[in-house]
């Protein structure tokens, strides 16, 4: 059973015995209502008012029912809520005109007070299955792009090694490179989906051979050949797919390795032709990389990394870019800070877990 006092009601006649009727018959069925006496007020209610419904005479001064919902239909904030038109005349002509404009359906007058609260409920019942749908769709699309996102990092964390470590590096460049692009006044959107498509920087990883990924010290330079090309690789596994997440996360996987001076890898493009996305994540993997301990080399101080990034202003680095970091840097190393207390504990977790696994298989003995 419908509960009718959740709806408003819109009521526009120029009549006041009109309006006198149609209120009556709609709030003795304990509908919200309320009136306007011309198309104009109406237009202004709307915008004012929370209406799931609109009870619309034709025929009236300065705008007419026709010329309102006109209106009301290209506005997005007021397109989808139902107009059902109240006229005296229902000729053919006419009921053409007010389906044109975007009726969704027409009483002629006089009527039942029977027959107007069944267009009424109809309308109303109609209108909440499609809200319903819609957000099925809305709920049903976000799970689709959260399990797509959780891929992502899922990938882009086999890619970098295939370790514990690793797969934090993901997490960490990605909420680096959300922070540099809001700050840099990328729009939230376009901020928020390079987050997500950061996590896949890497992914041409997946690629190259394990000797070579996990190889302890300096690489040969036949080895430092074959990892350089990660990048490529990354940006061909991932340009084929038309979804943005997928597109803006093959730009950066081919380009985080350019180099705001053209020395840079794989293309070798120089200052504002390599792509904003990958300049951002530029700077947000190699903050990271610095900061943590590798197969390959030893973890950097935070005095290290802030030295090296301040030497590659307008080298390897966008120089515009690089003022926001440090303008910025409490926020980073806040962020860094809070990555690896959270590292911490889930290691001292993790140590809790395996003694409590050993005293009960002792215990077992």
């Amino acid at each position: 059973m419908i509960s009718n006092n959740k709806y408003k009601i819109l009521v526009v006649d120029d009549v006041e015995d009109n309006l006198l009727i149609v209120t009556k018959i709609l709030k003795v069925s304990a509908y919200n209502t309320v009136v306007a006496r011309d198309g104009l007020a109406a237009l202004r209610l709307v915008k004012e008012e929370n209406i799931d419904l609109i009870l619309l005479d034709i025929m009236m001064p300065v705008m007419s029912g026709l010329e309102t919902c006109r209106f009301l239909k290209v506005d997005s904030d007021t397109a989808d809520i139902p107009v059902i038109f109240l006229t005296a005349n229902a000729d053919r002509e006419t009921i053409q005109k007010a389906f044109a404009v975007g009726g969704s359906d027409y009483i002629k007058k006089p009527f039942f007070k029977e027959e107007l609260l069944a267009r009424v409920e109809s309308k109303l019942k109609l209108r909440d299955y499609e809200k319903n749908l819609e957000l099925k769709v809305q709920q049903r699309t976000q799970e689709m792009e959260d399990t797509q996102v959780k891929l992502m990092h899922v990938l882009g964390g086999i890619a970098e090694g295939h370790s514990e470590e690793t797969h934090h590096h993901v997490d960490r460049v990605s909420e680096f490179s959300y922070t540099l692009a809001v700050l840099a006044k990328l729009p939230e959107n376009e901020a928020k989906l390079l987050k997500d498509a950061s996590a896949l920087h890497d992914i041409g990883k997946l690629a190259i051979p394990d000797d070579i990924l996990h190889k302890h010290g300096a690489l040969s330079t036949r080895e430092y050949k074959t990892i350089k090309t990660h990048a490529t690789l990354g940006a061909d596994m991932l340009r084929k797919s038309e979804l943005p997440l997928f597109k803006t996360a093959s730009i950066v996987a081919k380009q985080h390795h350019e180099k705001w001076d053209g020395t840079g890898y794989p293309s070798g493009i120089k200052g504002n032709h390599i792509h904003i996305y990958g300049r951002i994540v530029a700077i947000a993997d190699v903050f990271d990389a610095l900061l943590f301990k590798r197969s390959y080399k030893k973890r950097w101080s935070v005095e290290e990394v802030i030295v090296y990034i301040k030497d590659m202003k307008g080298k390897q680095f966008d120089p515009r870019l690089v003022d926001i970091f440090f303008e910025n840097l409490d926020t980073f190393l806040d962020i860094y800070h809070l990555h690896v207390k959270k590292q911490d504990l889930q290691k001292h977790l993790n140590q809790k877990k395996e003694r409590s696994i050993i005293d009960w298989l002792m215990k077992r003995r």
